[in-house]
């Protein structure tokens, strides 16, 4: 680009036909000049043109090449470019001929020239061998180049972008690591109670029931019961259906995690609802991921590619390089996307998509439960079972155990083998065998992006498998084979795409079959079934249903109303016929209405119910009219109470028996010993961020937040962007705690006041200046991230917030270099207090001297740092 004094006159005479006052005369046929040459993300370079007797320009092609990070190979006055396409562009300019991918194109004498090391080339032609678009502008002087396909250097400055940010995950990663090892407090306190209160129609004193559930926190556990009472005319029994349950996890241990007693309900092959006790090493909270899997293409040679999962990079090898990336493999589908890169700016991508059973285990984790009770029901008198289960790699897992039934007859001892087996993109099976009880498996294909098959089958005796109601049957079998297709189609109206068919029978043969087909849409489905069973009391039906989503617009707001709407066909004509309107009313308010009507009925049955959660409770209101004339109606109130330890009570509209809350005061740590005490001054109406969530403080200062899950690290911290006063902050980035549940741990936030530091640098004779010199600034004991200032012109530094705590200022590397001098100290320490009411800090000058007259002055090398450290 022209600048200074030479802009305002190109630019006067840029009308001229081939910019003749911005010309040197070099040959008869060209002449020459300059302009700016510019790409996206590249910064702009100054290029040497030539302009032939009509007006065109042609520009550098060695040049502006390599300014794109293509390679050139130059052979006479031939120039070697790769293509897009994988092949070579040549340019000849002694022929003059240009070749793309074989393809041949004679140029005009005027369109191409030779000079010394550069090959010049009309700005036409260089579109076509650089496969780009060209934008010229005479009357700026400048070149603008494009193409779909970014250039290697574009390409590079996006991959280093791209390659920032996974070092700064990875870092984030680091930081999860070490909350692992935050704490966990055995507390104790009293804390939830979830309520349910219901009325029978509008007549409380017919039938009233209360349904509570009470937990509290017992040394770090979850100590739960649940009991109803009821009261009124048609009341059976006042009180009852009384539950006791203690669940402990220990979420830093190794062999013990998690233990249960009371009435809980097992989690062997077999959930049993029993009043016995469970211990297990499985974790409370499960994450996603199973191991890890090494990704490597096969690349021609100069290429590089880029591991992706969503929009996230995982991974990445450079040019030449062959190492592998580690890709995380997640339970479910891990969608994994390869971009691969060549030399001139080609891309390639590819999509695989991992699918895992969801019963898979992280590789090389070894699991087991076992416990024993009393079984609650009819169904056994005692029970006990164990149960082990090892990912044996991150695509396979298995397991096994046994569990022992006792009942008036005879006791029953049943082991079992179980395994999750993963092909990678192909396929997963699981398998369960309990020999003389239940053969059962599931095998699901992928065949492509967006499709799925599954067959699924068991073989079970009564009490194994699925319910049945059929009597005196000692052995079931039941099949089903569904598809689903996702349509992506352009224009397609439909979504998704599902077909099934499932059987069912006894050792005597088959006694049911079903078929069903279904569509999605962008506003609904619309389902097709029919079922067999060659039953009087069920015979076939065919049903169809459809729902359909409409907005309507009232009073300037959109409702969007589901509809729904259900038609069953039998031998004799229709044997039943549904309607259904579903829609919110509201954020949190919910109307449903419905009309059944089946053969055999004199008249539809009625329902309407209103669903509402405001304020501190919930509330449903439901009325039903009978086919055979008359009615009924109910009204349910829900809700639950929270009590924190310093007495506070919270009321939510949901049940919260079993999560957990965090409290405390937010206030200016006057005194500075982080503790809330006498002097320090709460915040009235402050704003934090609860485990991600707003949170506001009260006029006192006083905070609570329930509903967090137990167990799991929160961070409680400041939500600067609403902050009051900018000067005001915490100490660390977030406070970190795992809550107990069923009460509130304490978390008082203390805010600490941020201080002004100012200093300057002085010099010795022989250093040339103080000014630009670059200040790095670093915690002692790395509590806080590094910080760097610049000197002003007469060496003073300021900085504008700085936190309280322990610091070493001194003059950067760089800046000592680039003056041939050192510090002397090299460096000072100093504090910034987080009491009292001085906000500026004053540093002590830091003192430069020449590198060669400090050592000559001691003798031999200077060793800076002697003094003393100076506090402030």
């Amino acid at each position: 680009m022209i600048r200074g004094r030479l802009r305002p006159a190109l630019c006067a005479l840029c009308a001229l036909p081939f910019l003749q006052s911005a010309l040197i005369a070099q040959e008869p046929a060209f002449e020459e000049g300059i302009l700016e040459f510019a790409a996206e993300r590249l910064p702009p370079i100054t290029v040497l043109i030539l302009v032939d007797s009509s007006g065109a320009v042609l520009v550098p092609v060695v040049q502006l090449a390599r300014h794109l990070g293509l390679e050139v190979v130059r052979e006479g006055s031939s120039i070697r470019l790769p293509s897009i396409s994988g092949g070579s562009a040549v340019l000849d300019a002694a022929v003059p001929l240009m070749t793309l991918d074989g393809d041949t194109v004679q140029l005009a004498p005027a369109e191409v020239a030779a000079r010394e090391d550069e090959v010049y080339l009309r700005v036409e032609r260089l579109e076509l061998l650089l496969e780009a678009q060209a934008t010229l502008d005479l009357s700026r002087l400048t070149l603008a180049l494009t193409r779909d396909v970014p250039f290697p250097r574009q390409q590079a400055i996006l991959a280093e972008q791209r390659r920032a940010v996974l070092l700064a995950r990875q870092r984030m990663s680091e930081r999860r690591e070490q909350l692992d090892s935050v704490p966990y407090r055995s507390a104790s306190g009293v804390g939830v109670l979830d309520w349910d209160l219901a009325t029978s129609g509008l007549d409380p004193a017919r039938l009233t029931t209360l349904r509570a559930r009470a937990g509290a926190a017992l040394l770090g556990g979850d100590l739960s019961t649940g009991f109803t009472l009821a009261a009124g005319r048609d009341a059976r029994e006042a009180f009852g259906d009384v539950a006791l349950r203690y669940h402990r996890v220990f979420p830093t241990a190794r062999y013990i995690e998690q233990a249960s007693a009371g009435q809980i309900v097992t989690s062997g092959i077999f959930s049993r609802f029993v009043n016995g006790f469970e211990i297990s090493n499985r974790p409370f909270l499960r994450g996603p991921e199973l191991g890890e899997m090494l990704l490597q293409p096969d690349l021609p040679a100069g290429w590089e590619y880029e591991v992706f999962q969503g929009n996230v990079l995982l991974g990445y090898s450079a040019a030449g390089a062959q190492d592998a990336v580690a890709v995380p493999l997640r339970t479910g589908a891990t969608p994994v996307q390869v971009r691969m890169y060549g030399p001139a700016g080609q891309e390639v991508v590819t999509t695989l998509l991992y699918q895992t059973p969801t019963s898979m285990l992280p590789a090389g984790s070894l699991e087991y439960a076992t416990g024993a009770g009393r079984c609650v029901g009819a169904l056994c008198d005692r029970y006990a079972h164990a149960d082990v289960r090892y990912g044996a790699t991150a695509f396979l897992t298995i397991g096994g155990g046994a569990e022992h039934v006792a009942d008036a007859v005879a006791d029953h001892l049943r082991p079992y083998v179980l395994g999750s087996i993963s092909t990678g993109q192909r396929a997963v099976g699981e398998l369960t065998l309990m020999p003389g009880a239940l053969y059962s498996g599931a095998v699901a294909v992928f065949p492509r992006a967006g499709s799925r098959a599954q067959l699924r089958g068991s073989v079970s005796r009564p009490g194994f498998g699925p319910v049945s109601i059929l009597p005196d049957s000692t052995r079931r079998w039941d099949t089903e084979l569904t598809w689903h297709e996702r349509l992506e189609a352009e224009g397609q109206p439909f979504t998704q795409l599902r077909v099934g068919a499932a059987a069912a029978g006894a050792a005597s043969g088959l006694e049911r079959w079903r078929l069903n087909a279904a569509v999605s849409f962008r506003r609904g489905y619309l389902e097709a079934r029919f079922d067999r069973e060659p039953s009087a009391l069920s015979p076939s039906l065919l049903t169809s249903r459809l729902s359909l989503m409409v907005p309507v617009d009232v009073l300037g707001r959109t409702y969007r109303p589901m509809l729904s709407h259900a038609l069953g066909l039998g031998r004799h004509g229709i044997r039943l016929a549904e309607l259904g309107l579903s829609m919110q009313t509201a954020p949190n308010a919910v109307i449903n209405a419905a009309m059944q009507w089946s053969r055999g009925q004199q008249r539809p049955a009625l329902s309407l119910t209103f669903s509402a959660r405001r304020g501190s409770f919930g509330t449903t209101l439901r009325a039903v009219s009978s086919p055979r004339g008359g009615g009924s109606s109910a009204a349910v109130f829900n809700g639950s109470v929270s009590l924190a330890p310093d007495t506070s009570f919270t009321f939510q509209p949901t049940a919260r028996t079993g999560y957990a809350g965090v409290h405390g005061v937010v206030f200016v740590d006057v005194d500075g010993d982080g503790a809330f005490s006498a002097g320090d001054t709460p915040v009235p109406a402050a704003d934090l961020l609860v485990d991600g969530r707003r949170v506001v403080a009260d006029e006192h200062g006083r905070y609570r937040s329930w509903a967090l899950q137990p167990y799991r690290v929160a961070a409680v911290a400041v939500d600067s962007t609403r902050s009051a006063d900018p000067s005001l902050t915490t100490t660390a980035p977030a406070l970190y705690v795992r809550p107990v549940p069923n009460t509130a741990q304490r978390v008082d936030v203390p805010l600490v006041r941020t201080r002004e530091l100012a200093g300057s640098v002085t010099a010795g004779e022989g250093v040339p200046t103080v000014a630009g010199l670059t200040l790095e600034i670093t915690s002692v004991d790395g509590a806080h991230p590094p910080m760097s200032t610049v000197t002003f012109s007469d060496g003073q530094f300021y900085v504008s917030r700085i936190l309280p705590g322990r610091y070493r200022i001194a003059v950067a590397r760089s800046s000592l270099d680039a003056l041939g001098a050192e510090g002397s100290p090299a460096s000072l320490e100093f504090t910034v207090p987080a009491a009292g009411n001085d906000l500026l800090v004053d540093v002590p000058p830091l003192h430069l001297v020449p590198r060669r007259d400090a050592g000559r002055a001691e003798g031999g090398p200077h060793v800076a740092g002697r003094a003393s450290p100076t506090d402030v």
